[in-house]
């Protein structure tokens, strides 16, 4: 990955803002449904209320008789594109300072939005209303935009969101380098409420920009922008237990329902998706407790040698109060070839007492 040349305003936030992230992941960690309106704070779903299919699907001859291509880059004609539009093109203005480029990958469902929002919170940042969520110096981007085909075009392809066919990674990756080059581009848009590709949006960059989703690790090109490359890692028991609580709750599903979606899903993920995390720089992993569920052991899995200051603990600690209480320890370890130091805490915060426990963590990091 890219690495950070210069201790820039926008790096020394984030970085604050990773250190509060740092401490809030061992909070009790819940299933990560969102409210809507939660949702609409980061990203809104709702691009285009007269969203309508372009009717073509990837590969077939009606939309290869309709591909461009510009310098060099193909213009799929599944993304919905006008004949005007570039893929790159000029900055309204010059941001004074080269973006800091974040990758945060995981499975659908599994607190991406829920991270990200506490980012932006913990920077103060506003965001307008749109698409793209857009600060005032933070943009996020959801990959799933770069999805080759719309709903109905992954239908008759036969392949799954989580298939690296499905996914653009070659106007992905260009465009992550031309953002971080300061220059702007038309980025397409998936439409999550009608499952069509919507009209191509401006997007300029930004001090920092995360992009969110599948696979922001998964390509080279892609990887070789990020300043920092984070993966939420969620084991399978602990996704289970989240999923019915969001599925059951939000989509009336039962539980075989869910399993049957998730082990649907597997082979694809473990494929594409799962393997990112050894390339990752910060690892979010949750683990069932050694106490068993709901309660969980949180591990802050962080590269050696990476862009920016590691969480660590001065001392191992024990918080009590609260059934089954908490355990922090720090160690170190290989993690797919990689030295590694992990923060780790099993078990739950007394939430009667949160602030009293909070700080004694935060005075111990």
């Amino acid at each position: 990955m890219a690495r950070l040349h210069s201790a820039s305003l926008p790096t020394a936030l984030l970085a604050a803002a990773l250190l509060y992230l740092g401490q809030q992941a061992f909070v009790a960690p819940r299933a990560p449904g969102l409210r809507t309106s939660d949702v609409r704070q980061l990203v809104s779903l709702r691009a285009n209320a007269n969203s309508v299919s372009t009717g073509l699907t990837w590969p077939s001859p009606e939309a290869e008789a309709k591909l461009r291509e510009v310098d060099g880059i193909k213009l799929y004609p599944t993304h919905a594109w006008s004949d005007d539009m570039m893929p790159i093109l000029p900055a309204s203005k010059d941001i004074g300072a080269t973006p800091v480029i974040i990758g945060v990958a995981a499975d659908s469902g599994c607190g991406k939005s829920t991270f990200l929002r506490r980012i932006l919170g913990a920077l103060g940042t506003e965001v307008s209303e749109g698409h793209t969520a857009i600060g005032d110096m933070m943009t996020v981007v959801c990959l799933d935009d770069y999805h080759t085909n719309d709903r109905a075009g992954r239908k008759a392809t036969g392949l799954t969101a989580l298939d690296a066919r499905e996914n653009d990674f070659a106007l992905m990756g260009a465009q992550i380098e031309a953002l971080k080059n300061g220059q702007a581009v038309y980025k397409p848009i998936y439409n999550h409420d009608s499952g069509f590709k919507d009209l191509p949006e401006l997007l300029q960059p930004n001090k920092v920009m995360v992009f969110e989703g599948l696979h922001p690790i998964y390509d080279e090109k892609a990887r070789s922008q990020l300043d920092l490359g984070i993966y939420i890692d969620i084991v399978n028991d602990v996704k289970f237990a989240w999923k019915v609580q969001r599925d059951v709750q939000e989509r009336g599903w039962t539980e075989e329902q869910v399993r049957e979606d998730i082990n649907k899903r597997l082979p694809d993920f473990s494929k594409y998706v799962d393997p990112q995390k050894a390339n990752a720089d910060v690892i979010l992993r949750y683990e069932p407790s050694d106490q068993g569920l709901p309660y969980l052991k949180v591990k802050l899995i962080q590269k050696k040698g990476g862009a920016f200051p590691m969480i660590t603990l001065k001392k191992d600690l024990t918080l009590k109060g609260s059934k089954p209480g908490a355990t922090l320890k720090m160690y170190d370890q290989d993690w797919y070839g990689n030295d590694v130091t992990v923060v780790e805490m099993d078990g739950e915060i007394d939430m009667d007492n949160m602030e009293a426990q909070l700080k004694e963590i935060e005075s111990n990091i």
